[in-house]
């Protein structure tokens, strides 16, 4: 037998027989349906057989194509067939170290970045701590100052006072004086 005869192997055979077994139990079916039911229900049963037959020969098209292609590899050349798994297996082999490169890259610069910004938020820690003494120192200065400015204030106050207190009296004696 050559290799270019169609073959007809056992699950073609049987996926046939089983076929004409399901048509004529369709067939016997709607003869029986056809005394019992009414004629409007003859509308969904025709579809219905129609779906039935096409898939029925969509599964009898299936297992006929898998039997081609099981016969197609028990006729290939064991080597070439071995060859050809090694070729795949290498070709996944440089597929997976590639990704592991392209992994590893990228933790590395993740790992960069991440350094970068551990650095930063150091900085910025530095930064806010320095700020806070100098907002410290100025709120010291200020508060030093308003004390200050406090106290100038009420100096000056008790000296107009006092400055008051003492004009008062010699001008109150001077109108006792030169009033009659």
């Amino acid at each position: 037998m050559s290799p270019r005869e169609p073959q007809v192997g056992f699950p073609a055979v049987v996926v046939t027989a089983a076929m004409l077994t399901i048509v004529v139990i369709i067939g016997i079916g709607v003869n029986l349906l056809a005394e019992l039911v009414p004629t409007n229900l003859w509308i969904w049963l025709i579809p219905l057989a129609a779906a039935a037959w096409f898939a029925l020969i969509g599964a009898f098209f299936m297992a006929a194509r898998r039997e081609r292609e099981r016969m197609n590899r028990a006729e290939e050349d064991p080597g070439e067939a071995l060859r050809r798994r090694i070729n795949a297996v290498n070709t996944a082999f440089a597929e997976a170290a590639k990704l592991m490169d392209d992994l590893r890259r990228d933790l590395d610069a993740q790992q960069v970045a991440r350094e970068e910004l551990l650095a930063q938020a150091e900085e910025q820690q530095r930064l806010l701590e320095v700020n806070q003494e100098q907002a410290e120192k100025i709120r010291q200065i200020l508060v030093g100052e308003t004390k200050a400015t406090i106290r100038a204030e009420s100096r000056k106050q008790w000296l107009f006072f006092a400055l008051g207190a003492l004009t008062s009296i010699p001008i109150s004696v001077a109108v006792e004086l030169l009033t009659p």
